[in-house]
């Protein structure tokens, strides 16, 4: 699924760049894609992978330039926010996408806007609050997450389930949507006759 969701967020920006009048014949500009390693994310990083099939590195001639971000990547932020802001360093770039866009991506976009206003920045998966990343992304997408609240243990009632264990940790429980989803996932349980546990994962 996140694969589906990094490449619809690439094909919008590419969409986009075509819709201001740049030609694929032309492809004088470049795209970044920023990923995980597949020990983080191997869909987003197969994603990134498959756009190169489709569009061409930006190193022989293509349009995408695709980079990750440290696996460690909450105590390396800065490592983060330099390597997508140097991303500006390309004359030709045009676009920068995120997928997961980690702590980090909100003032990356910051630095990238204040070297190069013209290029577009896209957030896939935040893992920053809405008001957070919204103030400087052209673009934001995720999952529905208040709904997901909802939505999740009603299919557990119904294939079932009469209790329901949410399992996190920590970091992610800091997000504000994450959060308010775990709240409704109790409150959802409750009305519909589901016991509600929370752990918390290492």
């Amino acid at each position: 699924m996140r694969k589906v969701k990094g490449l619809a967020v690439a094909v919008v920006a590419v969409f986009l760049l075509v819709g201001v009048g740049v030609a694929f014949a032309e492809a004088p500009y470049h795209i970044g894609i920023v990923t995980g390693t597949v020990s983080q994310g191997e869909d987003e990083l197969r994603g990134a992978e498959r756009l190169i099939e489709e569009y061409g590195s930006a190193t022989n001639g293509g349009i995408i330039q695709h980079i990750t971000y440290p696996d460690n990547f909450m105590q390396e932020m800065e490592t983060t926010i330099s390597q997508i802001a140097g991303l500006t360093d390309d004359p030709l770039m045009k676009a920068i996408i995120v997928n997961q866009s980690i702590p980090g991506t909100t003032e990356a976009f910051r630095r990238v806007k204040e070297r190069r206003p013209d290029i577009l920045c896209f957030a896939g998966e935040p893992h920053e609050d809405p008001g957070v990343i919204e103030s400087v992304a052209d673009l934001a997408i995720n999952v529905h997450n208040i709904y997901r609240g909802y939505l999740i243990p009603l299919a557990a009632k119904k294939m079932g389930a009469t209790d329901f264990v949410h399992i996190s940790f920590p970091r992610h429980m800091s997000y504000e949507l994450l959060s308010r989803r775990r709240n409704i996932m109790e409150v959802a349980c409750n009305d519909i006759g589901l016991k509600f546990h929370f752990e918390t994962a290492p």
